[in-house]
């Protein structure tokens, strides 16, 4: 299966403006992850990064909900996603978990 960046900025932005909710999302993220993908050339640290941290979102156990990335770091992916901003893992919180 293909993942773009756009497949991932619209569903975020479903997200965030609430069309969808979080946790099927974050289903969607985690039904990504377990198929065999092809990230969009270039992209693949990124792409892989975002759907880690939304896939988060299926688990709706309080002692989960400490790792879901905040509203900042999910405007931070996707200036990333756009080309607005250079990705950087080290400024995300979940990769210094």
């Amino acid at each position: 299966m293909e993942v773009s960046r756009q497949d991932v900025i619209d569903r975020m932005e479903k997200m965030l403006a609430g069309r969808t909710t979080r946790e099927d999302t974050g289903w969607w993220a985690l039904d990504l992850l377990l198929e065999e993908l092809e990230y969009e050339p270039g992209y693949k640290t990124l792409l892989e990064d975002v759907l880690r941290s939304l896939q988060y979102f299926h688990d709706t156990e309080p002692l989960m909900q400490r790792f879901y990335p905040d509203t900042e770091e999910m405007l931070y992916f996707l200036k990333c996603l756009k080309g607005e901003e250079a990705y950087h893992r080290s400024r995300v919180i979940h990769w210094r978990v």
